[in-house]
């Protein structure tokens, strides 16, 4: 009985969560296998989404039915158990941003000082595909690998040297005058979930979001404190 009272308990705790989180706290009647294929229709939950997790968790509602009137009937094994506590736990206690960013004293960052020649050493040597403009500890700015397509853009120039500095650009990379959306502020205590579903609507809208700014409250003027990319979350949610 011991097994198939935690069984219980972690499937009321999974329950319990997903109505709280999806449903607006309403625990008028809808069928719990419903409500689950409502949610990976909607496509918010990456858990969810696997088709792999989804089965799991649907098999654990049959067994819940079971067990619930008739105990003494099925006992889950070893294995199930592992498997669904471990998908339970990834549901209810998601990662947040903060523990996943790329701090910011892990950053490499350019300044305004900073040569157009040299910051395209910076990516290349890296393999980063995006850094940072900080000056005096503020975010100016993101250098990517289309700022300098952009200053053509902005310009209608076609020169552009390698002793010119990043400030001479600036308006390319300004947070305030990007020419593309490049990147979302997000707070720090976000889940990983929440991070995810930017990028998919930022993809629906068919907008190219490269990365998250992660600050205090997710707002343009606060301190930075890191950045997470796609691949941050996608290594997260996938393993």
């Amino acid at each position: 009985m011991i097994k198939e009272k935690d069984f219980l308990k972690l499937f009321n705790e999974l329950e319990e969560y997903l109505r709280i989180k999806y449903q607006n706290k309403d625990y008028s009647y809808t069928g719990f296998v419903t409500k689950l294929y409502q949610i990976k229709k909607s496509k918010e939950n990456s858990i969810i989404n696997n088709n792999y997790n989804f089965d799991i968790i649907k098999q654990a509602a049959q067994m819940r039915n079971i067990i619930a009137h008739n105990n003494d009937v099925l006992v889950p094994s070893d294995r199930f158990m592992k498997e669904f506590e471990t998908i339970v736990n990834k549901i209810t206690k998601p990662l947040t941003v903060r523990q996943i960013m790329t701090k910011y004293q892990d950053l490499k960052t350019i300044h305004l000082n900073t040569t157009i020649g040299d910051v395209v050493d910076l990516l290349k040597n890296t393999g980063y595909s995006t850094i940072p403009v900080i000056e005096r500890d503020d975010l100016i700015g993101i250098f990517t690998e289309k700022s300098l397509y952009d200053y053509f853009s902005l310009k209608k120039t076609n020169t552009i040297t390698k002793s010119m500095r990043i400030s001479e650009i600036i308006e390319a990379i300004d947070l305030n005058n990007h020419p593309r959306k490049y990147f979302e502020f997000i707070s720090k205590d976000s889940d990983i979930y929440q991070a995810y579903h930017v990028f998919n609507k930022d993809i629906k809208q068919r907008r190219e979001l490269l990365l998250l700014l992660v600050t205090e409250n997710g707002k343009q003027g606060e301190h930075l404190l890191g950045i997470v990319a796609l691949r941050d979350l996608e290594n997260h949610l996938i393993n």
